[in-house]
């Protein structure tokens, strides 16, 4: 029995298989060109707001176009709405049942927790662009990224499991507190829209 242990517990400092995910550490990748920044923008001045937009997608980016500030990642859900179908007075006998609806992908958004850095992300980057869709709509494509993809890892800095999601755009950006608390971080909540999304291979 001791050996067995032995073995289940080397396996978790050795074998891949058994490789922890790091849960504070998220590489958020965002697939945007300049024809957001340039419809951002236009958007925002349209309304006389166009000083919101002070920075660029590739202002948070390393050489390989990820961000490291994200303390969580909530991956949506999936739901069906089922209904009962039949007549009046069937003698007792139950009502058939169907689906009435998938989930729309609205109430399946992601959710990304940044990290509250020197350059606010949040709210220089996507609250202004979400000002923008506000103003122009989702008729102007160019207020879609191409994707954003993120990525966890193991403890041996190994891609553990990944998402990317297709033609996102912000929908909501959560207004946050300032003030002394002990908490370490600020962190700054955005949740995104999405055409799909899909599991990267590890």
């Amino acid at each position: 029995m001791g050996r067995q242990v032995d073995n289940f517990l080397h396996a978790f400092s050795s074998n891949s298989k058994y490789f922890l995910s790091q849960p504070f550490l998220w590489k958020v990748s965002i697939a945007a060109s300049n024809n957001l920044k340039t419809a951002v923008d236009t958007a925002c001045d349209k309304a006389g707001e166009k000083w919101r937009a002070l920075t660029l997608p590739e202002d948070y980016t390393s050489a390989d176009g990820s961000i490291l500030v994200a303390q969580e990642v909530s991956i949506p859900g999936e739901q069906t709405s089922f209904g009962e179908f039949g007549q009046e007075n069937r003698g007792g006998f139950l009502p058939g049942y169907g689906v009435t609806q998938r989930e729309g992908f609205l109430s399946r958004g992601l959710t990304i927790n940044f990290f509250e850095t020197k350059t606010d992300i949040e709210h220089t980057f996507f609250r202004p662009w979400l000002i923008a869709i506000a103003i122009d709509g989702l008729i102007n494509d160019k207020l879609k990224a191409d994707n954003i993809m993120v990525e966890q890892y193991d403890n041996q800095m190994r891609r553990r499991k990944g998402f990317i999601f297709d033609d996102a755009f912000p929908t909501f950006c959560e207004p946050y507190t300032l003030n002394y608390s002990d908490a370490p971080f600020t962190v700054k909540t955005v949740t995104f829209g999405c055409k799909n999304y899909r599991p990267l291979e590890v």
